[in-house]
């Protein structure tokens, strides 16, 4: 994984796409707290706050995770490490809050509590 700037690029883009749920699953919350004012009468703003906060959360990535071999430097680190295991399990448990987050926030949007 990352052994060309094509996979590392990948890679990064595969992080940032828990961050853009998340993001998602906040940007739903927020619209059904105030009784989806902004999904209905401000649906421009609320569809650029969606396609800016997912350009901003990938540009971002690139800068910190791909410039001069930082995302190498941590899976190197990660692979050295001793406790190596429990860096895999809690990526996996990361992934699958985020997405449980991500369908809790849709449902709430949809059906609130």
């Amino acid at each position: 994984m990352g052994k060309t700037l094509g996979e590392g690029y990948a890679a990064m883009l595969f992080v940032a796409s828990f961050d853009v749920l998340l993001y998602f699953g906040i940007l739903i919350l927020i619209d059904k707290s105030v009784d989806k004012v902004l999904s209905k009468e401000y649906e421009p703003l609320y569809f650029a706050f969606y396609m800016l906060g997912m350009l901003t959360i990938e540009r971002l990535r690139n800068r910190t995770m791909c410039k001069n071999g930082a995302f190498e430097r941590i899976k190197e680190e990660v692979e050295n490490e001793p406790q190596k295991l429990k860096w895999s399990i809690l990526s996996i448990l990361y992934m699958i809050f985020v997405v449980f987050f991500f369908l809790f926030c849709c449902y709430i949007g949809k059906y609130g509590l």
